[in-house]
């Protein structure tokens, strides 16, 4: 896992995840879209114009923050079946307040496993908040991020290995 932010306050945060089950089967997880688009333990809710997500389909997010509800906006920018997807994160007020970010899940394949790369890319707007402040911050969420992704992930492969089991055990 690693979090950057430049001089220009241009924010890259990615991690891997190796999950031993097949990109297909990651896939029927992770196109779960408002399950794991909230996985950001700042969005409470998110609707996506037309109820299905697809490339190019606005969205509206509402961030939580100690109580509050901040509306904000974005747009599904790519959704490439059994790959991944990307959507925008972004303040209403406009592109350069309010930490404007996109969020990104892709899934390599290796063999019967795969790999997914998480990663948020923005653009740190506040600043009066030192730079070191703002990289513990991220570090933090961006932590929380990956954790719930990975626990979900836990969750699916011990289910999907019961399952398994309990097929593999029943008479033919």
């Amino acid at each position: 896992m690693s979090e950057r932010i430049s001089r220009r306050g241009v924010v890259c945060c990615r991690a891997f995840l190796d999950v031993p089950l097949s990109a297909r089967v990651v896939w029927g997880q992770l196109r779960d879209f408002q399950r794991f688009a909230r996985q950001d333990p700042f969005h409470a809710t998110i609707n996506i114009e037309g109820g299905a997500p697809r490339a190019g389909a606005s969205l509206t997010l509402s961030h939580r923050y100690a109580g509050l509800r901040i509306a904000r906006g974005g747009r599904i920018l790519v959704w490439r079946e059994e790959v991944g997807y990307s959507f925008s994160d972004l303040s209403q007020r406009g592109p350069r307040h309010g930490f404007p970010h996109v969020f990104s899940f892709r899934l390599e394949p290796h063999d019967n496993a795969c790999r997914l790369k998480i990663e948020v890319r923005g653009l740190w707007t506040t600043r009066w908040i030192p730079r070191w402040l703002a990289r513990i911050w991220l570090r933090w969420v961006f932590t929380q991020i990956v954790r719930h992704v990975e626990q979900e992930l836990i969750l699916f492969r011990l289910w999907h290995k019961r399952r398994e089991l309990v097929v593999a055990a029943t008479p033919v």
